[in-house]
C-alpha cells in the first residue's frame, strides 16, 4: 500500500495466503491523536496479490515487535503492523 505507515490485515495463522488488508493508515503529526485513514479508493485492484504478500510477510515476520495481534479468533487473526516509525519518535520524542 503505497503511503501507508501503519496496516490492519486478517490473516488466517493455519493458511497464510488467506489474508486480507482490512485499514491502511498514516500517523498523525502529534503523539496520541488517532490513525489517519488512508481512503480506501487508493487501495491495490489485485486482492489475490495483496493476499499473497500479506501472508508471505506474516509466516516470516509476525514475531517482530512492528507486527501487533489485536485480536485471535479461530483462524482469523488480526493485526496490526507498523510499516514505518512516526515521525515523534524519529525526532527524538516531539512532534515535527
Amino acid at each position: 500500500m503505497p503511503g501507508a505507515e501503519v496496516v490492519k490485515v486478517r490473516a488466517n495463522p493455519q493458511n497464510w495466503n488467506q489474508a486480507e488488508l482490512l485499514d491502511a493508515y498514516t500517523w498523525p503529526q502529534h503523539q496520541g491523536d488517532r490513525l489517519d485513514p488512508i481512503d480506501r479508493g487508493t487501495y491495490p485492484d489485485d486482492p489475490n496479490h495483496t493476499s499473497l504478500v500479506i501472508g508471505e510477510f506474516l509466516s516470516q515476520y509476525q514475531q517482530l515487535p512492528a507486527v501487533r495481534l489485536l485480536q485471535a479468533c479461530g483462524t482469523a487473526h488480526t493485526f496490526l503492523i507498523e510499516v514505518a516509525r512516526p515521525s515523534w519518535e524519529l525526532a527524538g520524542g516531539e512532534s515535527q
